[in-house]
């Protein structure tokens, strides 16, 4: 009994174990004031346990000039997301998906991003001037391009600039969402095809294709596009060859896609010149329209900037401050009597 009284009255407490009585605490303040040299002493005797410093944290990163200009676009690009969350609205396209497609696009080509270090003002016009007509630019998609050329400015600097092209896939997909057409159809007539255009009360196409006979870009004769309203009616418009080769002349800048069996296989720009030429007799909504008539003025051409954060149109060397009504090289398909009696001169 003795013994356990003993051990309990030994045994510490966690509380008390975790406590440092210091001596000051127990003394009087008069006893404070009469010991106070030899406290002081001893405080200097005992040294306080200052602990070491922090590590300095790590150098940042060394990043090359691309992986720099990678990341100032993707920080800048953020910058517009209400922008382009307000151009987003009403086209179906989530503003996420938006950027992080657009990104990827010119984080993977380097002369996209030389032309955000050069002319970062045409790059972003461009992309903002995609989603108003709701289409996101990637080449792998194919509705809507980012082209970089160089291109003279006004104070006679050339600059890496961005120009936009509006895909052919682009515009069906335009057309379609608009609700007014439930299909769209185009194709490339060859030599030797059966290929009987009726106009009149009961307008009708006879094309019967000949796959006997090689199918390649010297053959190609006509390109027509149909569409069906969702009415049910049918429309459709044929060009000749030399109307396509009179569009493509009359382009600001050389398209190397055109009658070109390695590069145009599919015949996208023969198939998009007489799309577009149907088109102007379809209903249209708003994109549809926005979209069309921006086609014509950048094949000729006009190139965008920001302003205030304003899109605008650079033609001519002439600033618009919205899309201006200009005459577009579609809107010459008189130009189709033209081209019937005069080769398109060769391009300088």
């Amino acid at each position: 009994m003795t013994g356990k009284l003993f051990k309990s009255k030994t045994k510490k407490t966690k509380m008390q174990k975790k406590q440092k009585i210091k001596v000051t605490d127990i003394m009087s303040e008069e006893q404070k004031e009469k010991y106070k040299p030899f406290l002081k002493t001893q405080q200097e005797q005992t040294p306080a346990i200052i602990p070491p410093p922090p590590p300095p944290p790590p150098p940042p990163p060394i990043l090359t000039e691309e992986q720099r200009l990678k990341q100032e676009f993707s920080t800048n690009l953020t910058g517009y997301e209400k922008q382009l969350l307000k151009l987003l609205h009403g086209t179906g396209i989530n503003l996420d998906k938006f950027t992080h497609i657009v990104i990827s696009e010119v984080k993977r080509n380097k002369k996209l991003l030389q032309a955000f270090k050069e002319n970062p003002s045409s790059m972003f016009a461009s992309i903002l001037t995609g989603a108003e007509i709701g289409l996101i630019p990637s080449e792998t998609i194919g509705d809507f391009f980012l082209i970089p050329r160089n291109i003279k400015q006004p104070n006679g600097q050339f600059l890496l600039t961005v120009t936009p092209l509006i895909g052919y896939k682009g515009l069906i997909t335009i057309l379609l969402r608009g609700g007014e057409i439930t299909r769209l159809h185009t194709e490339v007539v060859y030599e030797g095809d059966v290929f009987e255009p009726e106009y009149g009360l009961e307008p009708k196409i006879i094309h019967t294709p000949n796959f006997s006979v090689p199918r390649t870009a010297d053959k190609i004769m006509y390109a027509y596009a149909v569409a069906k309203n969702k009415n049910g009616e049918h429309s459709f418009a044929v060009m000749t060859r030399k109307e396509i080769e009179g569009v493509r002349a009359m382009a600001k800048y050389e398209n190397s896609i055109y009658f070109n069996d390695k590069e145009g296989i599919n015949r996208w720009m023969e198939r998009k010149s007489v799309l577009i030429q149907l088109g102007k007799m379809l209903p249209k909504d708003y994109y549809s329209k926005v979209a069309f008539s921006m086609d014509g003025i950048f094949q000729e051409g006009a190139v965008l900037t920001l302003e205030d954060n304003e899109v605008k149109v650079i033609k001519n060397g002439n600033t618009h401050k919205t899309t201006p009504r200009l005459r577009d090289i579609y809107g010459v398909l008189d130009a189709a009597s033209h081209y019937r009696n005069q080769e398109p001169e060769e391009k300088k």
